[in-house]
């Protein structure tokens, strides 16, 4: 896969394009989960950490696949622009598909020159980037952000024997070098930005508001399936927050 804007590196995701959701449900074994359940979790993280309220603001979706969170958020804040982005033409066109007739919402293979974001998602998009060039993604979703913007970081938790089993057998997973929290942690320092929150998420493979609940409660424990972090820009001395 070539290198793109970011340092994202195209494993095939164009072959899944129109199976992902199938492909996804068949290597997550008996809890058949497809990428919708993923993303409603991510979607609920998102309104209970994050977007606390139903604001104006514009929303980058950074490898946004077959656009399920993008959607999701279209739809949850209508107030706000969503910018899906992704390198494979073919996700971005089931994106389209799937989301036709949703106003607040674009996909797109290259991002708009000097466009700026108040929040930018990465879900699950860094364990597809080379190690070496993890700081130089960050620091280039950094400069996309405006003043006070925020970055949010999804990844799987390599601690949970469950996720690295589902990883090993997800084909479009077949490039993925899993990042440790504690490492996570140490990339966002050499790229001049901050963690603020940081949570783990998905201990529960079901939907109901209970579990959510739950997993308010155990969101400290390395335990969960993916973790969270919410990133801002480390303000210059002279600026204060």
């Amino acid at each position: 896969m070539k290198i793109s804007s970011g340092g994202l590196r195209k494993v095939d995701f164009d072959q899944f394009s129109h199976n992902y959701r199938e492909a996804l449900r068949s290597c997550t074994g008996l809890l058949g989960k497809s990428d919708d359940f993923f993303a409603s979790v991510k979607l609920h993280c998102l309104k209970n950490w994050v977007l606390t309220d139903d604001g104006s603001c514009e929303i980058l979706d950074f490898g946004c696949g077959i656009g399920a969170l993008s959607g999701f958020l279209a739809k949850d804040f209508p107030n706000s622009q969503i910018y899906g982005y992704d390198i494979s033409q073919k996700c971005l066109s089931v994106a389209k598909e799937n989301n036709a007739g949703v106003k607040n919402v674009r996909f797109a293979s290259d991002l708009p020159q000097g466009k700026k974001y108040d929040l930018i998602i990465a879900a699950n998009v860094f364990h597809h980037i080379k190690p070496p060039e993890r700081v130089g993604a960050l620091c280039f979703l950094k400069e996309l952000l405006k003043p006070k913007g925020k970055i949010i970081i999804f990844e799987h938790n390599p601690f949970n024997p469950l996720t690295r089993s589902i990883v090993r057998s997800c084909p479009f997973d077949s490039d993925a070098t899993l990042i440790w929290r504690r490492e996570f942690c140490g990339l966002t320092k050499t790229s001049g930005l901050e963690i603020v929150n940081n949570y783990y998420i998905l201990f529960f493979p079901w939907a109901s508001k209970i579990f959510r609940k739950l997993e308010n409660l155990l969101k400290a424990m390395p335990l969960g399936g993916q973790y969270m972090l919410l990133l801002e820009v480390i303000p210059k001395p002279s600026e204060g927050r």
